[in-house]
């Protein structure tokens, strides 16, 4: 099975390595990468040198500019990005890809998730005040202490061997996230198990019948090879098993 977005790697390399001969009136496809990669470039120095506000522009930060309710509602970059747009490709396909090479079963699956992440999940766990998430910014990567303020490695580490310190650990305090980030961290372990589950709910007939081969290869090779024994036929030894993974 390929997934879509290997399909544009297959294609960029197709045009940067295969030779075509370039129909009449036409263009290659190395010549249409080297128009798209450069019409990219010039469009990406707008929102990147020269007019970078434009690679989150929030209507609720403009009209409510002194709220920090409205800026935790309303901005793109530290808030919920409610009411938030961006001109900037690189926004839009920064952290889940381009949406261009993906199915849309996948796109909107991603999107139903993330709507019921960022818009139900987290404002309740951060208006409710749980575990104390009020303290810091709805949405940061940054470490905090107990009192709100970026947490202050230099305190815990020894400078000479980089070790934790855990008598001035206890001293200082207990490191905090933002309920954002605790939220996506979580879910980043939560998706191990969900890609296990999704194998064995998709494919669990392909994996049993695996591990039944598995099973039987590993009898004959101790019967065989360890214990010097006459080579015994799998379908004696485990019929049952041979016919269901049949």
């Amino acid at each position: 099975m390929w997934w879509p977005g290997n399909l544009v790697q297959v294609s960029l390399f197709r045009a940067l390595h295969e030779e075509e001969k370039r129909a009449k009136g036409g263009v290659s496809r190395f010549q249409f990468f080297l128009i798209v990669i450069t019409c990219s470039f010039a469009y990406y120095v707008v929102p990147n040198v020269l007019f970078p506000s434009i690679t989150a522009i929030s209507v609720i930060c403009l009209i409510w500019k002194k709220s920090v309710t409205a800026h935790q509602i309303g901005s793109g970059l530290h808030g919920l990005g409610v009411g938030s747009f961006g001109l900037d490709w690189s926004t839009i396909a920064g952290f889940l890809g381009s949406p261009l090479a993906s199915p849309a079963f996948a796109t909107f699956n991603i999107l139903a998730g993330y709507i019921f992440l960022v818009y139900v999940i987290v404002p309740i766990a951060y208006w409710s005040n749980a575990y104390g998430s009020k303290n810091f910014p709805v949405y940061t990567s940054s470490l905090y202490d107990v009192y709100g303020k970026k947490y202050d490695l230099d305190r815990v580490l020894d400078q000479k061997t980089f070790t934790l310190n855990i008598t001035e650990y206890e001293k200082y305090s207990n490191i905090r996230l933002s309920i954002m980030f605790a939220i996506s961290y979580g879910l980043g372990f939560a998706t191990l198990t969900a890609t296990l589950a999704h194998v064995f709910l998709f494919n669990g007939s392909c994996v049993s019948s695996f591990l039944c081969y598995a099973y039987i290869f590993a009898l004959v090779l101790y019967s065989y090879v360890l214990l010097d024994l006459p080579q015994v036929h799998p379908e004696t030894m485990a019929p049952n098993c041979i016919q269901d993974a049949r």
